[in-house]
């Protein structure tokens, strides 16, 4: 059973979430002075990112801009989320293993960032670990998780307002460590 706190936070989460998602869509700030709930903090080292480390860092802040509910912060140890960097055969096969909301690896191809826009595949890669699915063929350049299917002139690197309302949504009735549905421990594009 739920704490009462617990509880209070999830659901100020939620209504947030539904503040946040309202007031991107018409164009309205937040009033003055209005106090946001904690973030939820999400550990993350970079200890083996290597070439991806600048692009990883532009992209911890592009989402913890995007997303008010969650914060990555990076840290020297590791950490239940870990961004590496490699280099495989194929030369083009970045994905993610998630072991929960948050949680997981982060598996970066070097040979991915000479065809792509390297904070583009970082910021595609940690949607997955903030609960977005791709989006597959025909999808537009304006959706981050668009991934590879939008082509390699796509130099978009931030998520669009439906999808950080989906990640603020999730998060809204979800804690980091929880399972995301359908996806247990797969790795994703």
């Amino acid at each position: 059973m739920m704490e009462v706190t617990e509880l209070t936070r999830r659901l100020l989460n939620v209504l947030m979430a539904a503040v946040c998602a309202c007031a991107i869509a018409t164009g309205v700030s937040s009033p003055a002075g209005a106090a946001a709930p904690e973030p939820e903090i999400i550990p993350i080292d970079l200890i083996q990112a290597g070439s991806y480390t600048a692009a990883t860092r532009d992209a911890i802040k592009i989402w913890n801009q995007a997303v008010p509910q969650i914060k990555f912060v990076e840290q020297s140890t590791p950490a239940a989320l870990r961004v590496q960097a490699y280099t495989s055969t194929i030369g083009t096969s970045s994905h993610s293993a998630l072991r929960g909301l948050g949680r997981g690896s982060v598996f970066l191809e070097t040979g991915d960032a000479k065809i792509y826009r390297p904070t583009r595949v970082v910021v595609h890669e940690l949607g997955h670990i903030l609960s977005l699915a791709d989006l597959g063929p025909g999808s537009l350049c304006s959706k981050i998780m668009s991934g590879a299917w939008a082509g390699s002139e796509c130099l978009n690197d931030h998520p669009d307002s439906e999808e950080t309302a989906a990640v603020a949504a999730f998060f809204a009735t979800h804690n980091v460590g929880d399972p995301v549905p359908g996806w247990g421990s797969l790795s994703r594009g």
